[in-house]
């Protein structure tokens, strides 16, 4: 996941959601990202500004709905 937090750092908004989407919505179970990982990600997506807004939404959601499994 390092390498991940890593590519959100630079990457393009459009190219950070495509790669966010799968690490929450398409990958097995055992590959997914913990909770710690995604509150990361969450927090450098607001740190990254407007134009990542709907990815620190994303995260959220994937937060809440993890929190009530």
């Amino acid at each position: 996941m390092q390498a991940i937090t890593e590519l959100f750092q630079t990457a393009s908004a459009g190219e950070c959601a495509e790669i966010l989407d799968f690490w929450l919505n398409e990958c097995s179970l055992d590959e997914a990202p913990d909770v710690y990982t995604v509150k990361l990600w969450q927090q450098l997506f607001q740190q990254r500004g407007s134009k990542f807004n709907r990815l620190v939404t994303l995260c959220q959601q994937w937060l809440i709905e993890t929190d009530s499994l």
